[in-house]
C-alpha cells in the first residue's frame, strides 16, 4: 500500500466569500460532485468500462475511487480532500487516480489544446472529463473564483477562470463517436439461426452484433467466458454503446486452446518453467487467427481456430533455433534480449521423444 500523499486543497476565494465569510453551499457542492465524476472516469477508464452521459460505475469502482474530505482548514474557506479507497487507503489504483486527475486540471489550465491532448488521447474521454470539470466554473457572471492545488505551498494546478474556456470548447456538442471502442464482458449467448452474438458488460446493458459465420466453432468455446470486442460501436443518445457497426477484433479473456507445456526442436525437448497459454484473437479484417507475445517474439496467426496451436509451436522452434540455439556473438542487443527471453522461459530438458 502506498504512502499516504499529501492532501489536495480546494480553494474558495473572490468578493462573494470574503462578503458572507464562506463560500456558497452549492458551488462546494458542485465542486466535489465534480472532482468524483473525474475520479470515477478515470477509474472506468482505468478499468476498461465504457463511458455514457449516465455515469454507471460499479460497486469496485466506488469503493477503490472516492474523493476523500478532510476537516476545512479553521479560519480558511479551504476544503482539503485526496482520492482513496472508501475504506480510506491510499491503494495503487487511487494514487495513480489522484495523479491523473492533478494532470487534467493542470491541462486544462495552460488553455492549451496540446496540452489536454497529451493527456487525454482520447477524444471521447476529453470530452467526458470537460463535462465533468465544468462543475467546477462558478457562473459567469459570478465573482468566486475556485482553484486547486496539490499540497499546501506551491503553484495551483487549476484556477477556473483560467481553465473556463478549454472546458466550454471540449465540452460543445455532443460525445464524440469512439474511435476502436472497447467492450469487455461475457459471451451471454449465440443466435445460430441469425449469426447475433450477445455479449455482457458487468456495469452497462448487454451489447448485440453480428459475427462472421466461419468463427462459429470458436465462439461456442466462448459461451459464458469473457471476451473482448474493439470495433466502431454504435451510440445511443445516453453515450451508451448498443452495439457495432463494425467489428475489428475479437480476443479471449480466458484461454481456450491447450496450453503448451514443451514443444520439440530437433532432437531436443524443450519445456517451459510454466504453462504457455494462448489467448486466441480473431482478427475480422484479416480473416485469421492470431496469437502475440512481445517478450517471446511469437507473431502466429492461422486461418482455423484448431490449426493457431500448431502455428504458435511452429513460431517457437523457429525462435529457439535462430536465438535460444545461437551463439551471442552472432546476434544483435535486441535478438540477445530475445535469447535471454526464450531460456527464462524454457529449457531443454532431455533427448527422448514426447508428443506435444
Amino acid at each position: 500500500m502506498a504512502d499516504a500523499p499529501e492532501d489536495i486543497q480546494l480553494k474558495f476565494d473572490g468578493n462573494t466569500v470574503k462578503r458572507i465569510d464562506g463560500a456558497p453551499a452549492e458551488a462546494v457542492i458542485n465542486s466535489l460532485n465534480a472532482l468524483q465524476r473525474m475520479i470515477f472516469i478515470i477509474g472506468m477508464r482505468s478499468e476498461g468500462r465504457q463511458l455514457g452521459q449516465r455515469l454507471k460505475p460499479t460497486a469496485k469502482i466506488k469503493r477503490e475511487y472516492a474523493v476523500v474530505c478532510r476537516a476545512p482548514q479553521a479560519g480558511s474557506h479551504i476544503q482539503p480532500f485526496n482520492i482513496a479507497s472508501q475504506a480510506g487507503a491510499f491503494t495503487p489504483a487511487a494514487v495513480s487516480a489522484r495523479q491523473k486527475l492533478l494532470q487534467t486540471l493542470k491541462a486544462f489550465d495552460s488553455g492549451d489544446e496540446a496540452v489536454i491532448e497529451k493527456v487525454l488521447p482520447n477524444a471521447r474521454e476529453r470530452w467526458f472529463m470537460a463535462e465533468a470539470a465544468s462543475g467546477l466554473l462558478p457562473h459567469k457572471d459570478s465573482d468566486l473564483q475556485v482553484t486547486v492545488r496539490a499540497g499546501s505551498h506551491g503553484p495551483f494546478n487549476f484556477k477556473a477562470d483560467r481553465a473556463r474556456l478549454l472546458i466550454q470548447r471540449y465540452k460543445s456538442g455532443p460525445p464524440p463517436k469512439p474511435e476502436a471502442e472497447e467492450t469487455v464482458g461475457k459471451l451471454q449467448s449465440i443466435d445460430y439461426q441469425r449469426t447475433i452474438m450477445t455479449v455482457k458488460p458487468s456495469n452497462s446493458r448487454a451489447v448485440r452484433l453480428d459475427y462472421p459465420l466461419p468463427i462459429e466453432a470458436w465462439l461456442q468455446q466462448n459461451v459464458r467466458r469473457r471476451i473482448r470486442l474493439v470495433g466502431d460501436p454504435n451510440i445511443n443518445n445516453a453515450g451508451d454503446i448498443t452495439g457495432y457497426s463494425k467489428i475489428d477484433l475479437i480476443s479471449e479473456i480466458e484461454p481456450t486452446l491447450p496450453p503448451i507445456e514443451h514443444f520439440k526442436c530437433k532432437n531436443d525437448d524443450v519445456c517451459a518453467f510454466k504453462p504457455l497459454h494462448i489467448p486466441v484473437t480473431y482478427n475480422k479484417e484479416e480473416g485469421f487467427y492470431t496469437f502475440q507475445d512481445d517478450i517471446l517474439g511469437i507473431d502466429a496467426f492461422s486461418g482455423s481456430y484448431a490449426t493457431l496451436r500448431e502455428a504458435v509451436i511452429e513460431d517457437l522452434d523457429m525462435l529457439w533455433r535462430n536465438y535460444a540455439m545461437e551463439v551471442d556473438a552472432r546476434l544483435a542487443p535486441d535478438g540477445l534480449a530475445l535469447k535471454a527471453a526464450l531460456i527464462q522461459r524454457f529449457r531443454v530438458v532431455s533427448n527422448d521423444s514426447k508428443s506435444i
